[in-house]
């Protein structure tokens, strides 16, 4: 078994070779459901098989027909398994039965299971919790064997002689904090999980912080995977100024990593684009859009997700914040530092005097040095149209966000989007009633993740092909966003279900 441990300094995503989740589009049957079996093969990491408080509980996964099974994935809840086996079968009554994985010592988490069984039934049987509580699956998942020839895959990944943390065949991206003062690239080295022709190369990052990847090539000479290791380096506290923008490559730049709230089932996305006016106060060529729409709450507003800028403590150099806006209406701009156990640390707010224009917004933060909350802050919140009631939709351009503080943890890197210029992804129908259908032009789609307006991940898909069917009949209407990732970067699409 690989443990995959989801952390804030670890960005993981799955990709089992070429083949696909045959728990998709299976049957689920459980000893004890109080809630359904079947949530557990939807997709959806939202939903859950949960049991009562009592051992032992089993669930099982009808496959349809017989597979050869290389890969088990289970992602457990809170709830999990302390021991339990993995059982693989023909026979739907399990009277024999392939034990392909056991184990007495489990953690929860997510257990990335190695296995090499023939059958149709695939059985999780739980015999002891690990918890009070029962046993709970946000999602069970059944890979067939990948053909060796076409397997693109890594059996191990070290760092210095060590493997690293979380490594799974299946996990492409690893993030790695090093000791203060590092300056040499550590040394990676990868080994092929199959044998020659297959090969793996290494490609140091230049500096640190810097990025190592490994590309892999199947024995066939034409599937490949690249794994990649970004290389930070801690360091001691210091007092630093930040200005959060949103030219491409900045800590503010992804637009999936930021979510908006309080503006109605129907809100647009929060959106970096092109600057409106860089001839005046704001000459930067991308800023952030927001607009709050008519007769929906004042405090309408968009902020970023935890984890994704920096960590600071506001100190006795914090006493002013300043932000660039421009607004087709004057009203109020309110702006929040946030921690990240989401304890407001200040909110300040003033209008805008100027409309259809650039202008600088100069706050005084000073008094929020003394706030209980003021630690490990990692979030900015932005009101920008604090108008009740708002009558009609309003527009908001914001850039360059900058105060002054003591930082103690960087930003983490923004996940490279090279050649996704070259790949055209098309999405129909949009608007939909029951299925998005994603198409790419060129590349495999390793992973789909859909987020509902507010933020919330309600759809997990990891097809690994170029065509891609999104189920949205469980879904309510609304506006949602797909991340989609490849092996070369990732993007986001607008989806609408009617």
């Amino acid at each position: 078994m690989k443990k995959i441990t989801l952390t804030l300094i670890a960005f993981m995503f799955f990709a089992l070779g070429q083949s696909q989740n045959l728990a998709l589009g299976a049957t689920a049957t459980a000893s004890n459901e109080y809630q359904p079996a079947s949530y557990a093969i939807d997709g959806n990491t939202g939903t859950r098989w949960e049991t009562d408080f009592s051992d032992p509980h089993w669930i099982t996964i009808d496959l349809g027909t017989s597979y050869d099974i290389g890969h088990v994935v289970l992602n457990w809840e809170g709830a999990f398994a302390s021991s339990y086996e993995i059982q693989i079968t023909d026979d739907a009554t399990f009277a024999t039965y392939t034990t392909a994985y056991s184990t007495t010592t489990g953690d929860g988490g997510i257990d990335d299971l190695s296995v090499n069984t023939t059958g149709r039934y695939v059985r999780m049987y739980g015999t002891v919790r690990g918890t009070p509580y029962g046993y709970s699956l946000w999602e069970f998942e059944i890979y067939e064997a990948i053909d060796p020839v076409i397997d693109a895959t890594l059996s191990d990944l070290t760092v210095n002689g060590t493997t690293v943390t979380g490594f799974g065949s299946s996990v492409f991206n690893y993030y790695m904090v090093l000791p203060i003062g590092t300056t040499d690239v550590p040394a990676v080295v990868a080994t092929t999980s199959q044998a020659s022709p297959a090969v793996a190369v290494v490609t140091d990052a230049p500096s640190l912080p810097g990025t190592t990847s490994v590309l892999v090539t199947a024995q066939n000479g034409v599937d490949t995977n690249t794994y990649t290791i970004y290389f930070a380096v801690e360091f001691a506290p210091v007092n630093a100024t930040f200005d959060l923008t949103f030219e491409s490559g900045a800590a503010g730049s992804d637009a999936s990593n930021w979510d908006v709230f309080e503006n109605g089932d129907m809100s647009p996305p929060f959106e970096v684009v092109s600057n409106p006016d860089a001839s005046g106060v704001n000459t930067s060529s991308m800023v952030a859009k927001f607009t709050s729409l008519a007769g929906e709450s004042e405090w309408a507003g968009c902020a970023n997700q935890h984890g994704t800028i920096w960590e600071w403590v506001l100190d006795g150099t914090s006493t002013t914040l300043t932000i660039d806006v421009y607004k087709s209406v004057i009203s109020d701009v309110m702006v929040k530092i946030v921690n990240s156990t989401n304890g407001t640390i200040y909110a300040v707010q003033q209008p805008n005097t100027v409309i259809n224009a650039w202008e600088t917004l100069t706050y005084d933060i000073s008094g929020s040095v003394s706030s209980g909350e003021n630690h490990d802050n990692d979030t900015i919140v932005v009101h920008t149209d604090i108008a009740s009631p708002r009558t009609t939709d309003n527009v908001t351009y914001f850039d360059n966000i900058s105060w002054e503080g003591l930082k103690i943890a960087e930003a983490p890197p923004v996940l490279s989007v090279t050649n996704f210029e070259a790949t055209e992804f098309k999405v129909y129908p949009n608007p939909t009633l029951n299925i998005w259908n994603l198409e790419s032009s060129n590349q495999l789609v390793n992973s789909v993740q859909v987020f509902n307006v507010l933020g919330k991940q309600v759809i997990t898909l990891n097809p690994n092909s170029e065509e891609v069917t999104i189920d949205a009949s469980e879904l309510p209407t609304g506006l949602y966003f797909a991340k989609i990732y490849t092996n070369t970067g990732s993007n986001s699409v607008k989806l609408i279900k009617k």
